[in-house]
């Protein structure tokens, strides 16, 4: 017969050894004891979302660079009135909001012509005017979700108002 304390020593070496599994059999007595197998569990690291944001944004940067560039080497320029039109783009992608400009509004370099929000990460983003003139078009409307390098503005530049 295998006494309590026998047995509790028994369990604390397996439990203690590499041991996965022990089989005993004593004078009619059967003692089978088996580890569980370990679950390897895979522990995600979570990415705060300005990482996201950061990753998203650059990748967005890059595709529109790459297709700015196949539009610019493609397209002619269509009329000299065109040329002399300069566009506003947004520097950064969310939710276009501007502070009610329309067309025939006169701005200079600096005026803030609208803004990107982005809730989720509550971060908001002035879009300054880096032109002097008077505005031609308004391309998005309030609350439009905007991308990177997207025309927001057509800016008809007077004499020496551009950088």
């Amino acid at each position: 017969m295998v006494k309590m304390l026998e047995l509790r020593e028994m369990i604390r070496l397996v439990s203690k050894s590499s041991i996965q599994e022990f089989y005993l059999k004593n004078n009619g007595v059967s003692i089978s004891m088996k580890k569980p197998i370990p679950i390897m569990v895979e522990t995600i690291v979570p990415v705060t979302p300005q990482e996201t944001f950061h990753a998203a944004y650059h990748e967005a940067a890059a595709a529109i660079a790459d297709k700015d560039q196949e539009t610019k080497q493609s397209i002619p320029k269509d009329s000299e009135k065109e040329s002399n039109l300069y566009k506003i783009v947004s520097p950064f992608i969310g939710v276009f909001s501007s502070p009610k400009l329309k067309a025939g509004d006169r701005i200079t370099e600096g005026t803030l012509v609208g803004t990107c929000n982005i809730e989720e990460l509550r971060l908001t983003h002035e879009i300054l005017s880096d032109v002097v003139g008077e505005i031609v078009e308004v391309l998005v409307k309030e609350g439009e979700i905007v991308e990177y390098g997207q025309p927001l503005i057509v800016v008809k530049p007077v004499s020496g108002g551009t950088q």
